[in-house]
């Protein structure tokens, strides 16, 4: 079974033109704070488990929101399922986003 964290590129926003909001804190030179170019969102280690953030710890700006479900949807929309099948390369990445028409 394919672990949601094997081969996809959590942390590398610079590659896909992201924006990566914790770059600009060195307050985070520890890497608390997690990036996952995905979902475009920002997690801590709580546990075994994530902890989404919704505001920066370092100055309360609002994050963007996940897309995260947005990503699943359009993953099985391929007819694929995310936990069991070969994920195209293009959703290991930030690249998905910018494939794919804007919803709204």
């Amino acid at each position: 079974m394919l672990s949601m964290s094997d081969g996809f590129d959590q942390t590398d926003s610079s590659a896909a033109g992201e924006r990566n909001h914790m770059d600009e804190h060195p307050q985070n030179a520890w890497n608390t704070v997690q990036y996952d170019a995905r979902f475009d969102e920002y997690w801590i280690k709580a546990g075994d488990a994530r902890q989404s953030l919704f505001y920066c710890p370092w100055c309360g700006e609002k994050l963007p929101p996940t897309q995260r479900d947005r990503w699943f949807d359009e993953v099985e929309a391929l007819g694929l399922d995310p936990w069991n099948d070969e994920v195209p390369d293009r959703f290991r990445s930030a690249a998905w986003r910018r494939a794919i028409r804007p919803i709204g």
